[in-house]
């Protein structure tokens, strides 16, 4: 005994597949778009931390004294700190 598909079942799976397809490929643009914006704020970061780094390199080129002063000094507080 055959039994017939009522023409609205195709339509509930047709509708059920464009559904997931939309959500198939609104999840991949929105991983696309996260994947840019982390790539965009890495890359920012690492600009700003070599901006920073360079600036720390030219305060201890002019003030070499000052910085040796400075490394003793954390140094002897961390020192005390542990003792």
């Amino acid at each position: 005994m055959a039994t017939a598909r009522s023409p609205h079942t195709n339509s509930s799976r047709e509708k059920l597949q464009q559904a997931y397809n939309l959500a198939g490929e609104a999840a991949t643009q929105a991983a696309g778009s996260l994947k840019e914006r982390a790539r965009s704020s890495v890359e920012s970061q690492r600009q700003r931390a070599t901006d920073v780094m360079e600036k720390a390199e030219s305060s201890l080129r002019e003030r070499p004294i000052l910085a040796v002063g400075c490394a003793f000094v954390v140094g002897w507080a961390i020192a005390k700190l542990f003792k």
